[in-house]
């Protein structure tokens, strides 16, 4: 399982996880590392995660995730604002649902299954001059799975 990131729209931080195979899990530990970092400079962001040619997780590294997250969500306050997860396997989609209730996500994560879409809604999401109700038509309308932390 590999994992590439882009921070070149930041706030926006693109990743996407493939099976491609990561040595060591380099590419896994700068990512959860940029991700910490965030934290630890306070700075708010969101990602739009790409999951779409995933099939084959690493268990391994979703327990550090967990711990990770853990460890995260007792931070007093959160900067990461949302996510935007990119995943059309239903199997991929039964594993973040297990992850999420061992760990809750961080902050609101939405589901959807098609780029556009997923692109549409990070433009929606980022634009102050969207009402909350404009927004949650657009959710509704393009079966997006909104998930609350809890």
């Amino acid at each position: 399982m590999k994992v590439n990131f882009s921070i070149f729209n930041f706030p926006t931080v693109r990743v996407t996880i493939t099976n491609e195979t990561d040595d060591d899990n380099i590419y896994y530990n700068k990512f959860m590392n940029f991700w910490e970092e965030q934290y630890n400079k306070k700075n708010h962001f969101h990602f739009l995660f790409n999951l779409q040619t995933l099939s084959r997780p690493n268990l391994g590294l979703i327990i550090d995730f967990i711990k990770r997250q853990k460890k995260l969500k007792l931070e007093e306050e959160q900067y990461l604002d949302y996510s935007i997860i990119l995943v059309d396997n239903i199997f991929i989609k039964t594993i973040l649902d297990k992850i999420w209730r061992i760990c809750p996500p961080l902050n609101t994560v939405y589901l959807v299954t098609q780029l556009y879409i997923a692109n549409q809604l990070l433009e929606h999401l980022n634009n102050d001059f969207l009402c909350n109700e404009y927004i949650l038509s657009y959710i509704m309308s393009n079966n997006i799975t909104k998930i609350e932390p809890f």
